[in-house]
């Protein structure tokens, strides 16, 4: 399988890309493990994409600012300061490290609806 790739949509504006995340957790995991990757925020959609040589494919996601309820901070492990916890309107929840996670709190809660 080929590894994703992030394009943007038309229409859509890219906020910032290729951004260094872990992401912690997804609603799809039992037990929290970081996976390290790319972040791509837009007015429509954030995109993870694992970075790694195989099953990076298995590891990426992609989520609709629609189907985002909050956004908060948080603490990733072991007790570090750039956790971002985006909770879905279905009660799903993705955990992400971001360093000066304040800008992308503050954005994707702009464009929250």
């Amino acid at each position: 399988m080929a590894k994703p790739v992030f394009e943007p949509k038309t229409g859509e504006t890219v906020f910032a890309e290729k951004v260094a995340v872990d992401c912690w957790k997804t609603p799809g995991q039992a037990v929290g493990r970081q996976v390290s990757g790319k972040g791509y925020f837009t007015d429509q959609r954030i995109v993870f994409l694992a970075s790694g040589l195989i099953g990076t494919a298995g590891a990426s996601w992609e989520i609709e600012m629609k189907d985002i309820q909050s956004v908060e901070t948080c603490m990733t492990p072991p007790c570090f300061p750039f956790g971002v916890l985006l909770t879905m309107r279905d009660g799903g929840k993705y955990k992400l490290g971001i360093t000066k996670r304040s800008k992308y709190v503050d954005w994707i809660s702009q464009h929250l609806s």
